[in-house]
């Protein structure tokens, strides 16, 4: 067990305060590749990346926890216990 004092939870309205730009950079970062979408030639909107997006999406908007553990779950291959076999890592 460490020794080290642990440091006071912060209240919502500090992590709001603190993090508010940072988040709001990354959805203006999300919105802008959305616009180049829009305008690029041809179109993506089957692609497994773009549902992928959508989905994840979908989970920053829903009331449930634990966001980023089931984000980064939706976008990571299923764990295959032979990885270092099939990467040539033996």
């Amino acid at each position: 067990m460490s020794n080290h004092p642990q440091p006071a939870p912060r209240s919502a309205e500090k992590v709001l305060a603190e993090e508010f730009f940072l988040a709001r950079s990354k959805i203006l970062d999300l919105a802008a590749t959305l616009d180049r979408l829009d305008r690029a030639d041809g179109s993506v909107d089957q692609s497994q990346q773009r549902r992928l997006l959508e989905q994840g999406m979908q989970i920053l908007l829903d009331d449930q926890p634990d966001k980023a553990k089931r984000v980064q779950l939706l976008m990571s291959r299923p764990y295959d216990p032979d990885w270092r076999k099939n990467y040539g890592l033996h």
